[in-house]
């Protein structure tokens, strides 16, 4: 079995689906035959068409779920076919990175191969990332998780939640990592500035696919998933100096 149809079923991304797709039918079904049942009192009825309304403005968001391909490759699943996806990751051999799999995350699945991340069951293009790092959330009832967010030079921004909530040392020891052995600057505080830098990188995304031109997209992202220098050059050029420093403040 290739290797992103395993992580799929290991996460249990297909049977999400089926069941997102099953309530989905349920909600439609009970408003619709509610309606047609006519029934006398006002709030039985607003029910039901609130029933039904629910489904029909879910329906474009569910079936953008159920059509993506592989969730386990976020970002790069919107971009490719599903045999292009596993193509990408087709030779790539997959080792535990056991310096991170301590404290809370010592159940949270961490592996490396020559071009690629998985964390969490996902899998980033080491060479594709620009910005980025685990950031350190707060609530009061001391249940958050900690996310993870990638910034590539596609313009595209990729969230991965760990599953746990990590302590500030932790995270500073993760972030170092990606810095250290994946050369990724940290994303910037003020999100914001993040979305400004996710246009400018989609652009100069764009204008590097027409001078790559007749060379179709996958291709392209084919290479730059082994050597993206060109890119992150480019990428790089336009962020502001703070963030080259490594700080991530302005």
């Amino acid at each position: 079995m290739k290797q992103l149809r395993k992580t799929e079923w290991r996460r249990g991304y297909p049977i999400k689906k089926n069941l997102a797709l099953c309530a989905w039918g349920v909600l439609a079904l009970a408003g619709f035959a509610g309606i047609l049942a006519r029934p006398e009192n006002i709030p039985s009825l607003a029910a039901c068409v609130l029933a039904l309304a629910g489904a029909v403005l879910s329906l474009p968001r569910l079936l953008g779920y159920y059509r993506t391909t592989y969730q386990c490759l976020p970002a790069l699943n919107r971009r490719l076919t599903k045999k292009e996806q596993e193509e990408l990751l087709e030779c790539e051999n997959f080792e535990t990175i056991t310096e991170l799999k301590s404290g809370s995350l010592r159940r949270t699945d961490f592996a490396e191969s020559a071009h690629w991340l998985r964390i969490n069951g996902r899998y980033i293009p080491k060479e594709l990332v620009i910005l980025g790092g685990a950031e350190v959330t707060f609530n009061i009832m001391n249940r958050d998780t900690t996310p993870v967010i990638f910034v590539y030079a596609t313009g595209d921004a990729v969230k991965i939640d760990l599953g746990v909530q990590v302590s500030v040392q932790k995270i500073r020891e993760l972030n170092a990592y990606f810095r250290s052995r994946c050369h990724i600057f940290p994303e910037p505080a003020d999100r914001t500035k993040t979305e400004e830098l996710c246009s400018i990188f989609r652009e100069i995304y764009t204008d590097y696919l027409k001078e790559k031109e007749p060379e179709k997209e996958d291709a392209v992202l084919a290479e730059l998933v082994k050597d993206a220098g060109k890119l992150r050059r480019k990428c790089i050029e336009k962020m502001p100096a703070y963030l080259k420093r490594g700080d991530g403040k302005a």
